[in-house]
């Protein structure tokens, strides 16, 4: 709770008795290893504080073919943005790559500290800020870059998914194939050795 405590008041300016009282609705939750906190057709009527573990965000094709397009680490707000504020069935799934705690606010409770703690608001628009902007970023990314430089862009920025994910789901979110990423991999190391 000490997490998303920081997290808010980097936010907002608020006393700590209102971040008490708006910590006070958040429930803790653990949710193990390959388990869901939202399903696909499932309706999303929470958010939640991620602070320990890895959650993933994937989308499922009629045939079955997961296409991963997002990865949680603690210290990240989570919830099906598109079930949550339309009230419709989620279209995609948010499952827990290793055992997870997360801190849960349902929407009535989250609806309630809009009237009681205005303040709440601008936090969950950041929330929802940070969320397009992810979403834009993964487009771009996967319209502009070629798979080559993608897998680049995550050995710069985001090394710890290279160390944390599984291969499948880090090739799913490269869009390429387990076996092309193994070669890209692979022609990774070689470049390092020749360079040594």
């Amino acid at each position: 709770m000490t997490e998303l405590k920081i997290y808010i008041n980097k936010l907002v300016s608020l006393s700590p008795e209102k971040i008490d009282f708006i910590l006070s609705h958040f429930k803790k939750v653990v949710i193990p290893k390959d388990t869901y906190f939202i399903n696909i057709d499932e309706t999303c009527d929470c958010v939640g504080f991620l602070t320990k573990g890895i959650v993933r965000f994937y989308y499922q094709s009629k045939d079955n073919q997961e296409t991963t397009c997002y990865f949680a680490f603690p210290n990240e707000f989570i919830t099906s943005k598109y079930s949550f504020n339309t009230r419709k069935p989620s279209k995609e799934a948010l499952k827990a790559i290793i055992d997870s705690e997360i801190f849960v606010i349902h929407r009535s409770d989250l609806e309630k500290l809009y009237l009681e703690v205005p303040e709440t608001q601008k936090v969950t628009q950041f929330v929802y800020d940070n969320f397009s902007n992810i979403l834009m970023k993964r487009i771009a990314m996967l319209q502009i870059n070629s798979a080559e430089e993608r897998y680049q862009y995550l050995l710069k920025n985001k090394p710890y998914l290279l160390q944390s994910v599984p291969l499948q789901y880090l090739a799913s979110f490269l869009g390429v194939t387990p076996q092309h990423l193994s070669r890209l991999r692979k022609a990774k190391t070689s470049v390092k050795q020749e360079l040594i």
